[in-house]
């Protein structure tokens, strides 16, 4: 069992030009359930740097499983992004009961395909498809069909489960493990392999391997860090979020602990989002936005 002090993963954030779209898309393409709209407060325009803000429209969306992992906020004028291009948060890998059941029946029209259902090369008993949001957001719909030892991961019988890897670019791995090592308190793991997303979107060789880390997390979760050397900085709007996915929010063990390690501030927030009121917002190596939640006690 994972020592680790973050996780469990509690979802993303995606910025959203047309919210009303991105919301209808995931719930009539992927049978997400809107649970909840609220707007921008304060208090979350003073967390994350972004008075432009104010008063904008969110939507709260929880999968079929039950959680309320999925963030959308509007900002109309957010400028487009590249998927797979960009450093930070690269793509959302989210559970699912079969994989071939959503290829059957996603709406390709809203999310366009970019990897068939198929078995990854690190496991037999892993298999995703991958996808572009309408927020431009990579998203690897993954099946798991057996314990993957090492890694602690999640299985669903849900249609669609939880988010439980999200996956950074990068364009050094090393630099970008050794900060959420230091966060977490557990050491990752460095290979390299195929990826078949950037191969294609990069028109890179086949056989081409990625340096790649993953970092086990609580609750069955992981973060994978990809290292893209020519990724380009992460599309930024003024006054507002980061376009695409714009950040993800991880319960920690110790808010304490790691506010005084990157010498950052808590705040305190109610937000049904939060599973508790102490949060911090935090800026990573490739410019990645990661708010960090207290873990409530047990």
């Amino acid at each position: 069992m994972s020592e680790a002090l973050l996780g469990p993963v509690v979802g993303a954030t995606l910025l959203a030009p047309h919210l009303k779209f991105a919301s209808h898309s995931y719930q009539s393409g992927m049978g997400y359930t809107l649970i909840r709209e609220e707007v921008v407060t304060q208090a979350l325009c003073d967390l994350w740097g972004a008075p432009k803000l104010l008063n904008n429209p969110i939507h709260i969306l929880a999968a079929a499983n039950g959680d309320a992992w999925l963030r959308i906020v509007e900002d109309r004028t957010c400028a487009a992004t590249t998927p797979l291009k960009t450093q930070g948060w690269m793509a959302l890998e989210v559970n699912v009961a079969d994989v071939d059941v959503i290829r059957a029946e996603i709406d390709t029209t809203v999310f366009k395909v970019i990897g068939e259902p198929a078995y990854l090369q690190i496991s037999d008993a892993i298999k995703a498809m991958q996808v572009i949001g309408p927020c431009d957001e990579v998203s690897y719909i993954t099946q798991i069909d057996k314990p993957v030892p090492p890694f602690e991961l999640p299985m669903t019988k849900a249609r669609t489960g939880s988010l439980f890897i999200p996956v950074l670019c990068t364009q050094n791995r090393d630099v970008s493990l050794a900060f959420y090592e230091a966060l977490n308190q557990v050491t990752g793991i460095k290979f390299d392999t195929k990826v078949t997303v950037l191969k294609n979107a990069w028109g890179i060789d086949i056989e081409h391997q990625y340096p790649v880390a993953t970092l086990q997390l609580g609750g069955n979760c992981l973060f994978e860090i990809d290292q893209v050397p020519d990724a380009q900085p992460s599309v930024l709007n003024a006054g507002s979020l980061p376009s695409g996915i714009a950040m993800i929010t991880c319960m920690v063990d110790d808010i304490a602990f790691a506010a005084k390690q990157l010498n950052l501030p808590v705040s305190q927030i109610q937000n049904a989002y939060y599973p508790s009121s102490q949060v911090m917002l935090v800026k990573g190596p490739s410019g990645e936005l990661i708010e960090l939640v207290e873990r409530p006690a047990v």
